[in-house]
């Protein structure tokens, strides 16, 4: 990984790199919910993805060094790096996406009702949101 700016390389642990992730995820999140864009629930959806495969490398690494200094190192990490704030804020995040997602399913439900030959099943916006709820 390169550093900042550029200039030589940079080593990460996998708890660095969990809580990075968190952060993007959190951050493509909250750019969904101020714009409603698609494109930032694709990639929200998946930094998500991103953010488990490297939450299970790191809990990987610590369950592996089967030692008491292996829970003070992971205590510490998710200190350091406001782990439980992220989560905090994510988890609010998914609560109103879910909500959102939820409500316009619905919306795109009566609507389809409501217009003959629409098929809302056949709807690729609609199966994102579904997919979005999994």
């Amino acid at each position: 990984m390169v550093g900042c700016f550029g200039f030589g390389q940079m080593e990460q642990s996998s708890a660095q790199t969990y809580a990075r992730a968190l952060s993007v995820w959190g951050q493509w999140l909250r750019q969904w919910s101020r714009t409603r864009d698609g494109r930032a629930l694709r990639t929200a959806l998946a930094c998500e993805r991103i953010a488990k495969e490297k939450y299970s490398i790191w809990q990987a690494e610590v369950k592996s060094s089967q030692s008491v200094w292996a829970a003070q190192a992971e205590r510490a990490a998710r200190k350091e790096f406001a782990v439980a704030e992220i989560m905090r804020q994510i988890r609010r995040d998914k609560r109103l996406l879910h909500a959102e997602i939820i409500a316009a399913v619905q919306l795109a439900d009566a609507r389809s009702t409501d217009e003959p030959g629409n098929a809302s099943e056949n709807d690729p916006e609609r199966e994102q949101l579904v997919l979005a709820l999994e």
